[in-house]
């Protein structure tokens, strides 16, 4: 898988096909769908509302279509992102799909 410059906690952003600008709270994150693990690039929640009912959406780095605000980074950040990239090289066995694969699935759950 190709590198990610990932973007900071605390960035705005609007997917594709959204209207709705996104916050970014996470990163890196393996979710379990039929048993079988999932990475996403990142999760975020609605801006400004924030968390609703413990309701997070979780996206690529291809799905976001623009930058609204850039989060702080610093070598801590940095660091962190040479993580996430160094374990998704690692880990060829976890999938990392395209979004439009992903709602192309009627199995997602």
């Amino acid at each position: 898988m190709e590198k990610v410059n990932y973007l900071p906690l605390g960035s705005v952003v609007y997917l594709k096909d959204g209207n709705k600008k996104v916050m970014i709270i996470s990163r890196g994150l393996i979710m379990k769908n039929n048993g079988n693990p999932i990475f996403f690039d990142y999760g975020g929640v609605t801006y400004p509302e924030g968390m609703v009912d413990d309701k997070m959406a979780y996206f690529q780095a291809e799905s976001i279509s623009k930058v609204v605000f850039e989060g702080y980074r610093d070598l801590d950040d940095e660091a962190t992102v040479d993580k996430i990239n160094s374990f998704v090289s690692q880990h060829s066995e976890i999938s990392h799909p395209k979004m439009e694969d992903l709602l192309n699935k009627d199995n997602l759950v």
